[in-house]
């Protein structure tokens, strides 16, 4: 009898001890599976964070603050820039007396400085690194050039427009937009919402909504009767400098190959005379004042007219 009532009991407790083990065995599986997980999840995690564009907060947390708070670039710095960029083999390229004005800009401008850039050229790379606090956007004509460009440089923002303007229409078009100065035309307004011929309407919205520091027109082509010229770049930046509501009062305008015929009766009509700062043999330097909402005139000074430029171009 006390055989069987220790095999009993034996009996008994053999199936207690091995659900005491399962569960165990169970916790142990759920714990290490729980931490594999996390693992796995930190690594990828980390591998996206390494080889994707960084954050604004991981940029925050690299510079220390917002993109005011970085550092302007030492004048070592730029002046080696611009010599170099000045020496540069491309035949197209700008002179140092042409980039020292736009260099000196910049510098100066309270950042972040917002920068629009008509032309993809040998100078772009200078521009967003002189801007490196900045906010600098391009406009290009050539839609597979800027695709191809911004492949190759992913830092750099560059949107493709298309020109609709030709220069052997260059004294029509403007005639046209004085014509609707109180309407499509007007110095003051979204060109975003305009049917005026020379107003560039079809960029992306935020472009119509920044305040621009500093507008540099270095395209789109101007070198035969054909090409698009800079009547709409020129008319654009003069609408987008008087229709500011904020930043400051007054934007800077910069126009390369300024030696050419429509380059100087669009400047004169739609940034004029009377704002011009600086001048030499092929860049133009305007500062542009911005107007009230119920303004119908492009100068305040009537006599800047391109009157006297209009027999060169016929």
């Amino acid at each position: 009898m006390k055989n069987n009532n220790s095999n009993t009991k034996l009996i008994l407790l053999h199936p207690y001890i091995q659900k005491q083990g399962s569960s165990n065995k169970l916790w142990l599986l759920a714990f290490v599976s729980f931490f594999t997980i996390a693992f796995l999840l930190t690594l990828v995690y980390t591998r996206e964070s390494t080889t994707g564009k960084p954050t604004a907060a991981g940029i925050i947390a690299v510079t220390g603050g917002g993109v005011g708070d970085a550092a302007p670039l030492p004048t070592t710095v730029v002046n080696t820039l611009l010599h170099y960029a000045s020496k540069s083999n491309n035949s197209f390229h700008m002179s140092y007396s042409e980039l020292k004005p736009i260099s000196d800009v910049l510098r100066k401008c309270s950042s972040p400085c917002n920068f629009l850039v008509f032309g993809l050229t040998p100078e772009t790379l200078l521009w967003k690194s002189l801007n490196h606090n900045g906010r600098t956007v391009f406009i290009e004509e050539n839609r597979y050039y800027a695709a191809y460009f911004e492949e190759i440089h992913p830092e750099i923002d560059v949107f493709d427009v298309q020109y609709t303007t030709k220069m052997n229409e260059t004294k029509e078009l403007i005639a046209s937009a004085k014509e609707q100065i109180h309407n499509e035309c007007r110095p003051v307004q979204n060109l975003l919402f305009s049917d005026c011929k020379l107003g560039i309407n079809d960029l992306p919205n935020h472009v119509y909504e920044v305040y621009w520091d500093v507008i540099l027109i270095d395209g789109p082509r101007g070198n035969g009767p054909e090409s698009p010229g800079r009547m709409q770049p020129i008319f654009t930046a003069g609408v987008l400098a008087r229709s500011k509501k904020g930043g400051s009062l007054k934007t800077h305008v910069f126009v390369h190959d300024y030696y050419r015929d429509v380059e100087q009766m669009s400047g004169d009509e739609f940034l004029c005379r009377e704002n011009m700062v600086e001048r030499n043999d092929m860049l133009a330097h305007f500062m542009v004042e911005r107007m009230e909402e119920n303004s119908f005139q492009y100068c305040r000074n009537k006599n800047n007219s391109s009157s006297s430029t209009k027999a060169s171009v016929s």
